[in-house]
């Protein structure tokens, strides 16, 4: 790293470390967000600060994978990248030139729950306001031409066709579905070659005009700006779009009834192998003795007891791990490994065993302090930019959680107890009803029993 580079970010760093220290000191909030709903009913929170004269803004819409509409999954991911191709009054080209102009920097993407459009920009005025017009026309006039979406769809496809080419895309896209079945969060963000090849231009107009709209939108801003600006900004971004209506609450996701295993054949040395047991959605009261859990179980690294039993103690793999999926309709509980094709068997056994094990007895209490300590540890580095901050606070007002949630996170995790972890995980967690998915050599070929499971 350079030593401008280093100037730039130290102090911002320390910045954060101030604001930690002190808003522990003084009981404030750590992050003092101001709020209010713009004229056409847009959510806004703004975070101001003075480390750097840059804004970042994100208009977040309930406009994901899983509002796409039967049948049509892509939809919302053909329609995120349909934003920079054009307006009603400038082509692709134009829009590019007009964000360099000024130095801002834009992006559009959609995932399983939302659509989110970011600005980067300096606060200069003669740049910021530019920047922030032109997002604003991007986001409520996009042209939508018959070309560029059946130019966009071809991309798509071409993009599902490379990740055909990855083991851990194809597992990842194919847990998906076994782990949720029918509900809308089971087909991949950008559908399938099917469903992309099924979307007509009529589908993208249809999917913005319904879910591109201010009652379907939180708006977050963090920067160098007062709330006179902040409030111009929001306004400037929201002020084109209709009110709407805000989308509807999805399903929530039901239980895992049974265990199945879905195999894959893929030419390779190893197999992936993922396994999704039930979970809970994200702001389900067990979240943190749940989070907090699975750092021990898989989500720590070499520290983790996955890691311990199969890498260190067997030679099953290089990588093992876990993860918590919470969303806001429920979740599921992943775990994951890449072992030789002769050995998959071996390596779920452990895994389940290993499973089990944990939710039997819960962690040690050494496990439990190096988690939490870990866990906190590393919590500054969770804000310390203005990038991570408003990430941060996009998922705080998207998951509905409370904008205090950080005031004592750190109090919260170091309260957490072994027996709440294994209560928890009793609870939520059942490790004779899960989802397998290998990706690999076929059974035939690897002396995998098919009736393992």
């Amino acid at each position: 790293m350079s030593t401008d580079a280093r100037n730039r970010i130290w102090p911002a760093i320390l910045a954060l470390g101030v604001l930690l220290l002190s808003a522990t000191a003084r009981a404030e909030p750590l992050l003092a967000l101001q709020t209010w709903q713009t004229d056409n009913g847009a959510e806004v929170l703004f975070y101001p600060t003075d480390s750097l004269p840059m804004v970042d803004a994100r208009v977040i819409f309930d406009a994901g994978s899983a509002r796409d509409p039967e049948g049509r999954g892509g939809t919302a991911s053909l329609t995120a990248s349909l934003l920079e191709e054009g307006t009603t009054k400038r082509d692709a080209k134009a829009i590019a030139d007009g964000f360099a102009r000024v130095g801002a920097e834009f992006s559009a993407s959609a995932n399983l729950e939302s659509t989110a459009v970011r600005l980067r920009s300096l606060t200069e005025t003669d740049w910021l306001w530019p920047a922030v017009e032109l997002m604003a026309e991007v986001i409520a006039q996009p042209a939508f031409e018959d070309g560029d979406i059946q130019r966009e769809r071809a991309r798509q496809l071409r993009g599902i066709q490379s990740r055909q080419q990855s083991p851990q895309a194809v597992a990842s896209d194919a847990l998906r579905k076994a782990a949720f079945g029918d509900h809308p969060y089971a087909h991949p963000t950008d559908g399938t070659r099917e469903s992309v090849e099924s979307i007509d231009p009529s589908d993208v107009r249809a999917f913005h005009q319904q879910w591109f709209v201010a009652a379907n939108a939180t708006v977050v801003i963090v920067g160098d700006l007062d709330i006179e600006q902040a409030r111009r900004l929001a306004d400037t971004l929201t002020g084109g779009l209709p009110t709407g209506e805000s989308a509807p609450i999805l399903p929530e996701v039901p239980p895992l009834q049974k265990s199945d295993t879905v195999r894959i054949d893929f030419p390779s040395e190893q197999s992936t192998v993922l396994v999704a047991l039930d979970g809970i959605a994200r702001k389900h009261e067990d979240y943190l003795p749940l989070y907090v859990g699975n750092h021990m179980l898989g989500g720590s690294g070499f520290a983790s007891r996955l890691m311990s039993e199969l890498r260190e103690k067997r030679g099953l793999a290089y990588s093992t791990y876990s993860y918590l999926m919470p969303l806001r309709a429920g979740g599921r509980l992943v775990m994951g490994i890449q072992t030789r094709n002769d050995q998959v068997d071996t390596a779920l056994t452990l895994m389940n065993e290993e499973l089990s094990r944990f939710i039997d007895e819960g962690p040690t209490s050494e496990e439990l302090a190096d988690s939490q300590a870990n866990i906190v540890g590393g919590f500054p580095m969770r804000l310390n930019s203005n990038g991570k901050i408003i990430e941060q606070i996009g998922a705080l007002a998207f998951l509905d959680l409370p904008l205090d949630y950080f005031d004592d996170y750190t109090d919260r995790i170091e309260a957490v107890t072994a027996e709440e972890i294994r209560q928890a995980f009793d609870r939520h967690v059942e490790p004779q009803k899960r989802m397998v998915v290998i990706v690999g050599p076929t059974a035939e070929k690897t002396g995998v029993d098919e009736g393992a499971d």
